[in-house]
């Protein structure tokens, strides 16, 4: 094959990358959450310091 393409490993390491996210990305979202309770709190933490700004102010 002269400049050819192996369309088998071509095709295997295409799928070796959807195998790689399909296991890669509920690790990443298991080691880094993000759920509602952690917003809340970052929500709650910049309101607590909007409100020292204003008493600062005074």
């Amino acid at each position: 094959m002269l400049g050819g393409i192996n369309n088998a490993l071509f095709l295997q390491s295409l799928a070796g990358y959807f195998v790689v996210a399909l296991i890669l990305i509920p690790i990443l979202k298991w080691a880094f959450p993000t759920n509602k309770a952690i917003k809340a709190e970052r929500k709650e933490i910049r309101a607590m310091r909007k409100e020292l700004r204003k008493l600062k102010r005074k």
